[in-house]
């Protein structure tokens, strides 16, 4: 799982429409096998992924969730990428300061 977090920040750069399957197999992974470190920031990409395609109220709603599901797993390894992510998205819904 580890990987594929890894994985999904260069297919940004590399190939940037394989993108959501990288991330549709991390949520997948999480939840068939149970939530790990790196579930968050599959839930955190895939609200992102939502508000780009004009789903913006879905994407805050699995930004919202990644940002529980970090505080519930207790690993802040990819605690900067998530927070990173859900600001983006959460921008657009709640006052900028309240966002931040």
């Amino acid at each position: 799982m580890k990987f594929l977090g890894e994985l999904k920040l260069g297919m940004n750069q590399i190939m940037p429409k394989s993108v959501p399957y990288v991330t549709f197999k991390i949520i997948e992974l999480s939840l068939t096998h149970g939530m790990s470190p790196v579930s968050p920031l599959g839930f955190a990409y895939y609200g992102s992924y939502l508000a780009k395609q004009g789903e913006i109220n879905k994407g805050y709603h699995y930004v919202k969730l990644a940002l529980s599901l970090l505080d519930k797993v207790g690993s802040r390894e990819n605690a900067g990428g998530v927070i990173f992510v859900c600001t983006q998205v959460k921008s657009y819904v709640e006052p900028l300061q309240a966002a931040l």
